[in-house]
């Protein structure tokens, strides 16, 4: 019961290092359209003066899904400082903190890290800097619109201790999605809780053997950890835990048990997603665009994404997991304000081009403006604003150090306890877990 332990223990050091590297969503990026040339922006001259650089470090998923070339060309062609635009050869993070400590940093900001998941990993290895003073002082048009613009829950979650470290391009939550043929099939509705998915898998299995009924992405995130918080308002202990040994949790654990004993849902989830890129699932609890991505190669009529799974039909409980995808300003960078200045105008009122972009390809942006401009009258883009409006109203994740632990020891336990071969009650499951997972925080803070 106790496999993996060793390969769960780390010092302090390779943890921060891990979670600094953790990239849930780059999914999301990587198979997103080819990013749309960005028109219609306007740009303001920066506050820092001069013809100093701005070096931007870039991941190749978000360089693409954001439009970041098309959005770099404009801003150049309006201001005396350039941005130069490199992409990470590896783990982005590993190669910021080599350069640091070389005294040689070349770049200024980096795009993107998951918050609130990484945020203290990378301020408590010094790799970033809070931006609230040089927000303040910057004189790029509308600069002072982008915070208040942010969602009031996702502006908190690109925070830690009270200072803001991330400007967010877009969010990511757990949602379910599902094909319209399997259902129509069945005969039964689009599910929302519990038991309409249950009951909808168990039609499906009959009236359309050739589909996966159910199944989930990124466990445990996308299943224990989704149902947990569309099933309580407290999903989480003090210490800032998942309450995985609650009432809530065991009763999740067991729906799975059923669900896999009862050939509705797998029991490992290693190919999950691409069986549903392949259409070969018929509802699916997983990151929020997989709805618009089985859209892109099926038709718009074939699937959809709708919100978190919920145990009761009028209650969201604590409503969906949800992250964000933020652009940090790296510690000692030598032009700081000048990287803050592109950053606002990036993302910024001003900048159509990427308002548009984000809202069409990247997806669920975390500006409100850009939802009243470009997603609140389309209707295509529907999902998008049920999706936003849920998470205005969710639970966050705490920004803490906790996070890989929690899913990498949870998952295995999880997997052992939906094989009906290993007879492993929920309960047992989730308080072994919850021990080794105990175990492995208190190794962190020695």
């Amino acid at each position: 019961m106790n496999q993996g332990m060793n390969r769960h223990s780390l010092s302090r050091r390779q943890f921060l290092q891990a979670t600094g590297g953790v990239s849930l969503v780059a999914l999301l990026a990587a198979c997103a359209p080819s990013a749309a040339p960005a028109t219609g922006g306007e740009t303001a001259a920066p506050a820092t003066q001069g013809a100093q650089e701005i070096n931007f470090l870039i991941r190749t998923d978000i360089r693409s899904a954001y439009a970041a070339d098309a959005a770099v060309e404009a801003w150049n062609a309006d201001n005396e400082q350039k941005v130069v635009v490199d992409e990470p050869a590896g783990a982005a993070d590993t190669k910021i903190q080599a350069a640091m400590a070389a005294g040689d940093l070349i770049w200024d900001g980096f795009a993107v890290i998951e918050g609130p998941w990484a945020i203290e990993s990378w301020v408590s290895r010094g790799l970033i800097q809070p931006m609230d003073d040089l927000i303040a002082v910057s004189a790029v048009q509308d600069a002072d619109k982008v915070v208040p613009g942010i969602i009031p829950s996702v502006l908190e979650s690109s925070k830690y201790e009270g200072k803001q470290y991330t400007i967010p391009g877009n969010v990511g939550s757990v949602a379910l999605g599902w094909f319209w043929e399997p259902l129509e099939a069945a005969g039964v509705e689009a599910p929302q809780t519990w038991d309409e998915v249950r009951a909808a898998a168990e039609k499906i299995k009959e009236a359309a053997p050739e589909w996966t009924p159910f199944d989930s992405a990124a466990t445990p995130l996308c299943d224990q950890i989704a149902m947990i918080w569309g099933a309580t308002d407290t999903p989480l202990t003090s210490e800032g835990l998942v309450d995985w040994t609650s009432e809530v949790s065991i009763a999740a654990l067991q729906w799975q048990q059923a669900m896999v004993a009862d050939g509705l849902m797998p029991g490992v989830h290693a190919e999950s997603f691409g069986n549903w890129l392949k259409g070969g699932t018929a509802i699916m609890s997983s990151y929020d665009v997989h709805g618009t991505l089985a859209q892109q190669t099926f038709g718009v009529d074939a699937a959809t994404t709708g919100v978190n799974i919920r145990r009761e039909k009028d209650n969201p409980a604590a409503g969906a997991p949800f992250w964000l995808n933020g652009s940090v300003i790296l510690q000692n960078a030598a032009n700081a304000q000048g990287m803050m200045d592109f950053l606002l105008w990036w993302f910024g009122p001003s900048n159509k081009a990427t308002g548009q972009q984000i809202a069409t390809v990247a997806a669920k942006p975390a500006y409100q403006y850009t939802y009243d401009e470009f997603i609140a009258t389309d209707e295509a883009q529907a999902w998008q604003l049920e999706g936003i409006e849920l998470v205005r109203e969710s639970v966050p994740f705490p920004a803490n150090l906790y996070w890989t632990i929690q899913t990498t020891v949870m998952a295995p336990w999880m997997e052992r306890a939906v094989d009906p071969a290993n007879n492993l009650s929920a309960e047992e499951a989730l308080t072994s877990a919850l021990d080794e997972i105990n175990a492995e925080i208190d190794k962190l803070r020695s």
